[in-house]
C-alpha cells in the first residue's frame, strides 16, 4: 500500500516509491528506494514537498499523522496513480529456469506470427484464435519472469522485419504492463493489440516501407494509412475486443493532437494504446526501421523523456523508463574495472546493478568462457565501487555479437539471485 507523506515527515527506513516530480529531474534516477541515511532525507526535502511511501517495503512504521490527503496542486492522474498502478506480482521462476521455456516460447511465437503475417499477405483471413494463443503463451512466460522473454526479443532477428518488430513490441508491452500490475486478461488484450499493431503494413508496397526516411508525400500518406487498413482488417472479426482494434487504429495518435489518423486529444487515447505508442516508438528508433538510422538505447530513452508531455502520457513515460531501466536487457556496458559485459537480467528495485555476462576483460580480451556476475551481490559484499557500471557502449565497436553470445551461452547454469 502506498500513502502520500510530506517530505518533512520522512525518516530512515521508509521506502520511497514515487516522488512529486519525475525521477529524471532528481539525482535518484528512476529507482524506488529505501532511505538509508539522513543525507538522503535532506536531499529529498530539498527537492520535494511530498512523496509516495510504500508501507509494506518500509522498515519503520508510517503513522496516519505522517500521511495526508493529496495536495490541491497534485495532478488528478497523479492522485490516482497509486490506485491505478498496482504492484506487480513476484516472479515465480528464476531467470535461468525460465530462459529455456522462454526460448521455446519465442521460437514458437516467431513461427506462428510469420505464418500469420504470410496468410494476411496472401489475402487469407486473420487467425485471431492463433494470435491469442501465441500471446497467452507469452503472457505466461512474462508473468513467471519477464526478463527471459524480453532479453530474447531484444536480440530478435532483424532480417524478419515486421515479424521481429511485432514480437518485440508485444513482449516489451507485456513486460511494461506486468510492471504496472495489469491483470492477466488485460495483459492478453494489450499483447494482442501490440502484436497486431502494424498488421496494416503488410498490405503496403515494399517500396513504401523500404524508404520511409525519403518518402514522397504520396508514399507518406500511404504509410500513415496502415493504421486504418489494419483496423478495418480486424473490425469485424469475432472475439476481438474493441481495445485491441483501438491499439491498431490509434497507436500513432499523440497527446498534443499531432498524430494520425484522427488527431485525437490526450484524453481520447486509451491507456493500452498509450502503452503501445511508447513501446513502438522505443523499439522503432533503437532498431532503425524502414531505412532510418538506429540510435543507442540511452539516447532513445532521453528522446522519449523529452517528448513525454507533447507526444505521450507523461506518467506512463516515467513508468516505462523505470521498467526498462537505464541499462536495458541486451545492452552492452563497461564496468569501472574496464571489463565489458552484456546486461542479462535485473531486479526491479536495483536496475543500476543488474546481472551481466562478462565477455571482455579490462584489456579487451575475450573472457572464455563468459562469466555471469550479479552486480547487486558484489555491491553488498565488497567495499568497492569497481563493480559498478560506468557507461553504455556500442557492442559493434568491440565486435561483440550480442545475439550470438546469448543464444550460445545461456542458460549458464545456476545464477546468483
Amino acid at each position: 500500500m502506498k500513502v502520500i507523506v510530506e517530505a518533512t515527515h520522512l525518516k530512515k527506513g521508509m521506502y520511497v516509491s514515487e516522488l512529486d516530480r519525475p525521477w529524471l529531474e532528481t539525482p535518484f534516477l528512476f529507482q524506488g528506494f529505501r532511505i538509508t541515511n539522513i543525507e538522503e532525507v535532506d536531499q529529498i526535502q530539498s527537492l520535494c514537498n511530498f512523496v509516495f511511501v510504500d508501507i509494506e517495503k518500509s522498515k519503520v512504521p508510517v503513522t496516519p499523522a505522517m500521511s495526508s490527503a493529496a495536495p490541491p496542486d497534485l495532478k488528478p492522474e497523479k492522485q490516482s496513480y497509486a490506485r491505478i498502478i498496482r504492484e506487480p506480482l513476484p516472479y515465480t521462476e528464476k531467470f535461468e529456469d525460465e530462459f529455456s521455456h522462454a526460448r521455446d516460447c519465442y521460437q514458437l511465437a516467431t513461427e506462428e506470427v510469420s505464418s500469420l503475417f504470410e496468410d494476411v499477405r496472401m489475402g487469407n483471413s486473420l487467425d485471431v484464435g492463433g494470435a491469442r494463443t501465441t500471446v497467452t503463451g507469452m503472457v505466461d512466460s512474462i508473468l513467471r519472469h519477464p526478463d527471459a522473454l524480453v532479453l530474447l526479443a531484444s536480440i530478435g532477428n532483424k532480417d524478419r522485419g515486421l515479424v521481429t518488430h511485432a514480437l518485440s513490441v508485444c513482449t516489451l508491452s507485456l513486460a511494461f504492463g506486468r510492471y504496472m500490475g495489469l491483470k492477466n486478461e488485460s495483459l492478453v488484450d494489450l499483447g494482442l493489440g501490440a502484436l497486431l499493431h502494424d498488421i496494416g503494413k503488410i498490405k503496403l508496397p515494399d517500396r513504401v516501407l523500404d524508404n520511409v526516411a525519403n518518402a514522397s508525400e504520396e508514399e507518406r500518406a500511404l504509410l500513415e494509412g496502415h493504421t486504418m487498413i489494419g483496423a478495418m482488417m480486424l473490425k469485424n472479426l469475432e472475439g476481438l475486443p474493441d481495445n485491441v482494434v483501438a491499439i491498431v487504429h490509434d497507436h500513432h495518435e499523440r497527446a498534443d493532437g499531432s498524430g494520425y489518423p484522427r488527431k485525437l486529444a490526450r484524453s481520447e487515447i486509451g491507456m493500452h494504446t498509450k502503452i503501445v505508442a511508447i513501446v513502438d516508438t522505443y523499439d522503432s528508433i533503437t532498431r532503425g526501421v524502414h531505412g532510418y538510422q538506429s540510435i543507442a538505447v540511452d539516447e532513445a530513452l532521453k528522446s522519449i523523456y523529452a517528448w513525454r508531455r507533447d507526444l505521450f502520457d507523461e506518467l506512463l513515460v516515467e513508468k516505462f523508463i523505470q521498467c526498462v531501466g537505464i541499462y536495458p536487457l541486451g545492452s552492452v556496458v563497461e564496468l569501472r574495472t574496464g571489463q565489458i559485459g552484456i546486461v542479462i537480467s535485473s531486479i526491479p528495485d536495483a536496475r543500476l546493478f543488474p546481472r551481466i555476462m562478462l565477455v571482455l576483460d579490462a584489456h579487451r580480451k575475450p573472457v572464455e568462457p563468459p562469466e555471469m556476475i550479479n552486480l547487486t551481490l558484489f555491491r553488498e559484499k565488497l567495499d568497492t565501487d569497481d563493480f559498478e557500471i560506468k557507461r553504455l557502449v556500442d557492442g559493434e565497436r568491440y565486435d561483440i555479437d550480442v545475439r550470438q553470445y546469448i543464444l550460445r551461452e545461456l542458460p549458464l547454469g545456476a545464477c546468483p539471485t
